[in-house]
Order: structure tokens, then sequence, then C-alpha cells
């Protein structure tokens, strides 16, 4: 991670003073369809990417938990299909949680009906003996791992200040693919600093490099980049160095995405998501027109819902049927996008606007 970038970041996510250090517990929380993730106070995450607020260090006091966890459970939505794992950064980090409170939860979960449990994490903290460990908890269940790579390209990585060796993580992805446990890893459109045509093309790449070195079973989950409070993103937008990405630069992506591949994509946080602990208006969410948002979104929600390659083949192309002022408006933005520098030139000078911002 670079120190500017992590300096800045940690910077952001001290002025929160509502919630760093606060107690917290347990939550369940909608995220779209018949899915919801399980959330679960933790250490924080200790990594520092520019998106993101999962830095939070909360009180891990484990009776409460549990017993938050167990009402949670025995009360779950009839709709529910899949149960999410999620702390503060990273499930499986025994730093975050301890580990005998890693597997109580996944035991308590394990007594549920729910079909699907995936569990998002770090893939550093992946390894054999938890992996073994998860099946045998979660036996009967269709259990998998959700991992963050957001881009597979070096360049874009740095940007995002994201803590990635490529080649480890496929090696981790077709590890668990040996021992019987799917992977879904998460891909972002939106990195800042970069054009429009750059955002698309990038997450078309990283979905291209994920279909041909992962196994059949990886799926991959497209988000839209979300602006949150107390992330260097959010100083970035402020700034006037960011801008939120349209609805049509997401929908896209969808349609430059070999059609045969979409029934290994799936999507979230296309502007569905409320930061539970701040409320809604702490995310930014893509941008739209009130002609269109209404379309847009009962497309999203259609797409989370379609349950064959043939549904998501139509929605797309219906989708991409669809005129608007807002999309004519995107469609010239993008065209009108110059740059004259290369992307590591543009982190440089990214940098050291920072560096005399934070006064790092």
């Amino acid at each position: 991670m670079d120190n500017i970038l992590t300096k800045a970041t940690w910077r952001m996510r001290k002025t929160d003073d509502c919630l760093a250090g606060q107690e917290v517990n347990a939550s369940l929380i909608p995220t779209g369809g018949t899915s919801y993730q399980l959330y679960v106070p933790s250490g924080g995450c200790h990594n520092a990417c520019v998106f993101c607020n999962y830095g939070f260090n909360h009180p891990v006091r484990k009776e409460e938990i549990l017993k938050k966890v167990e009402h949670i459970c025995r009360y779950l939505p009839a709709n529910i299909e899949t149960l999410i794992l999620e702390s503060s950064g990273s499930f499986l980090d025994d730093r975050e949680l301890p580990l005998e409170l890693q597997y109580q939860i996944m035991e308590i979960v394990a007594k549920t009906s729910v079909y699907r449990i995936q569990i998002e994490t770090h893939y550093k903290t992946v390894t054999y003996e938890k992996v073994k460990k998860i099946l045998q908890i979660l036996k009967g269940h269709e259990v998998s791992l959700e991992l963050g790579v957001e881009s597979t390209n070096h360049s874009t990585l740095k940007i995002y200040n994201k803590d990635i060796d490529v080649a480890e993580l496929y090696e981790v992805v077709g590890n668990c693919d040996t021992l019987g446990i799917e992977t879904s890893l998460n891909v972002m459109v939106g990195a800042p600093l970069l054009t429009i045509q750059e955002q698309v093309q990038d997450t078309l790449n990283t979905v291209q490099d994920i279909l041909r070195c992962c196994p059949e079973s990886t799926a991959i989950v497209l988000f839209p980049v979300n602006v949150k409070d107390y992330t260097l993103l959010k100083h970035m937008y402020n700034q006037g160095r960011y801008s939120v990405i349209s609805h049509w630069e997401f929908i896209e992506v969808l349609e430059k995405i070999p059609k045969d591949a979409l029934d290994r994509i799936f999507i979230s946080w296309w502007g569905n998501r409320v930061n539970e602990f701040h409320g809604k208006n702490a995310i930014i969410h893509p941008r739209s027109c009130n002609n269109c948002h209404d379309r847009l979104m009962k497309f999203y929600s259609s797409f989370v819902n379609a349950d064959s390659l043939q549904e998501k083949q139509r929605l797309v192309e219906e989708i991409g049927e669809v005129t608007c002022q807002c999309r004519t408006a995107y469609e010239k933005e993008k065209a009108d996008q110059k740059v004259d520098k290369d992307i590591y030139e543009r982190l440089e000078e990214e940098k050291e606007n920072l560096g005399k911002e934070f006064d790092l």
C-alpha cells in the first residue's frame, strides 16, 4: 500500500466521531433480491483502500454478538436464500474477529434453513485449515467465499491502494475449487483518476481475466462505485477531482460483457445501499435523471432475480434499447474526455495534492 494514500485514508476515517470505537452490534442488511448481509462488528480492517470505510475498530463483545446473531437467525426474512457473513473488512481475519467467534457464528448460521451461505473476506485470510473447518460446520448448505479484487490491472490496484497480488489470488481461488468451495470475486466499476472509457475497459479486461484464469464455478460480482462518507474517495469528490459514475456506464459494461458469460455475472449496490450506521445520505449512488431512474431500478432488481442465462441476456438487451437525455449526456461526456498524462503521472499528481491537503 502507498504511504501517502494510506495516511490520507486513515486521516479521513478518524474524522468520524460518531462511529469509530463505538459500541455496535450485529445487524441484518438487505442487499437486493433474496440476499441479506449478516454484519458483525469487528476490530476493523487494517487495509486502506481509497473507496472503503471499513477501518473502524469496534469493541468485539463476544456474548452480546452471539446473542444478537441468535436472535437474527431465529427471525430471518421468509424470502431469504443467501446470507452473507460480513465484518468491518474480512470475516475470516483473526485480527478482526477471534477464530473461536468466527466458528461460533457459523455454527448458529448452520442451524438455519438458508440455502446459500457466503463469507466475505480478503483472500489472504483463506487457509486450507479454515476451508475444511467451514465446510464441516456448514455441511448441508451451499457455501462460497466472496473475495474483493476490484481490478486485475496493476495500475488500477495502485489507484485503489488495494493490497492484492493477482497471481496469488488466482491460486487461492483454484485451491478453493479443488477443496469443493466456490468463490465469487468482486469487481468495481468507476476507478478514480481514469476517464470513463478507461473505467469501462478496465472492468471489461478484469472480467475477461477472471473468465480466463479462474474455474468456471467462479462468479463475478460487479459493483458500481458508491462514494461513502469518511473515505479518501469522498475527499477527492469534495475537492472536485472525482465524479460519481452514471448508471449508463454500469449498463455499458453489462452490455459489452460476452453474452454467454452473463450467467456468471451478478450485481450489487447499484443504488440500494444504505449505510447502516450513518444513514442513506452518507452514500452517493450512481447518477441518472428522473426520467430513467425507475426503469433502471426495475432492471437491476430483475437482473438480480433472473434465474437463467437467457433471462439475463434478454434484460440486458432491453435496457440497452432505452433512450434518455441523461444517457445522451453520458455518451457526450465520455467522448469529450481527454487526458495528456498516463495513469502513473495522474496518480503522482493526486498524491501531491493529498500531501498538501493533509500536510503529509
